[in-house]
């Protein structure tokens, strides 16, 4: 299973293939070296029952997709068809606004989920079945600050 870790110091993602029991990787930016202890499960890539990073099993699924790059997606979008409408253009700023929805459709139905971990934030993809239910914001407000804590960042 591929697992995208965290750095707990300075949130560098990491990815790794989980195939240990216990696998320690060290971080390329700052040099912080972290320990993963993987679960049967993760190892096999079964399920995602704990994450290796924090020992967490409170996980949420989304598509794997960077959000900054949606977002920067439809901003794109937003200011194309705006520029059309401020020349009086109505009818193809409509159709740049609508271009940009469908094609924002077709890849967001097209796209896989990813799990993560409401704690500490670890990504994980591979070919078990997706059991985490959708994110939880009153859940991620309780769990990413023990993270937070545990790992001395608040």
């Amino acid at each position: 299973m591929e697992v995208t870790v965290r750095c707990p110091q300075c949130d560098a993602a990491l990815p790794i293939n989980v195939d240990e029991a216990e696998v320690k990787i060290c971080c390329q930016r700052c040099g912080r070296e972290t320990r993963l202890k993987g679960t049967n499960a993760v190892i096999s890539d079964t399920a995602v029952d704990s994450c290796p990073v924090c020992q967490g099993n409170d996980f949420y699924i989304r598509k794997d997709f960077d959000p900054k790059t949606g977002v920067a997606i439809v901003a794109t979008g937003a200011i194309i068809s705006a520029v059309f409408y401020y020349f009086g253009q109505d009818i193809i700023a409509y159709g740049v606004l609508g271009s940009g929805a469908l094609i924002d459709l077709i890849v967001y139905g097209r796209l896989k989920n990813v799990t993560i971990c409401y704690r500490c934030h670890a990504e994980f993809r591979g070919a078990y079945k997706r059991t985490a239910d959708v994110f939880d914001l009153h859940t991620a407000d309780i769990l990413e600050p023990e993270w937070e804590r545990k790992i001395r960042r608040r």
